[in-house]
């Protein structure tokens, strides 16, 4: 919905997550959203949580709506897995982790449970290339859906 309304949010963290007491999900903290520009455009301040921030937003590159995707990614990881995808104590670390994935443990390898399809999903979340990850989420809610056959 807020990519929807032409913005992005630029903390999306489990922590920006609540859900109500009629178990409606609701994101808040829309503190740093920006309007979506028509190209990926550079930011002055680098707003947001680190271990949830996309490569070229961490790099201070331009960025666009596919950052959110990739915070997006990274939060299903760690609901799934306990564990952030990308480990480490500064933006340079956990930079170096996202960019050298020899390290690098999918979904799948440390929870078994989790069905291919989902796990194909967030993978092209956090793809470190923006132009690999979902555009839009809309395609990415798509595939969600039949991967998890709602």
């Amino acid at each position: 919905h807020v990519h929807e309304s032409g913005f992005m949010h630029l903390d999306f963290k489990p922590e920006n997550v609540i859900v109500s007491r009629n178990a409606a999900v609701r994101l808040i903290d829309f503190d740093l959203a920006q309007p979506i520009s028509e190209k990926p455009k550079r930011i002055t301040k680098n707003p947001g949580t680190p271990a949830y921030m996309a490569p070229e937003q961490l790099s201070g590159q331009p960025i666009d709506q596919r950052v959110d995707v990739f915070s997006f990614g990274v939060a299903a990881y760690e609901l799934l897995t306990n564990q952030k995808p990308f480990p480490g104590e500064t933006s340079a670390e956990i930079l170096n982790a996202q960019t050298d994935r020899s390290n690098f443990l999918t979904p799948r390898q440390l929870n078994s449970d989790i069905p291919a399809g989902l796990e194909k999903a967030i993978l092209k979340c956090i793809e470190c290339d923006p132009d690999r990850r979902y555009m839009f989420l809309s395609v990415l809610v798509r595939d969600l859906k039949a991967a998890l056959y709602v």
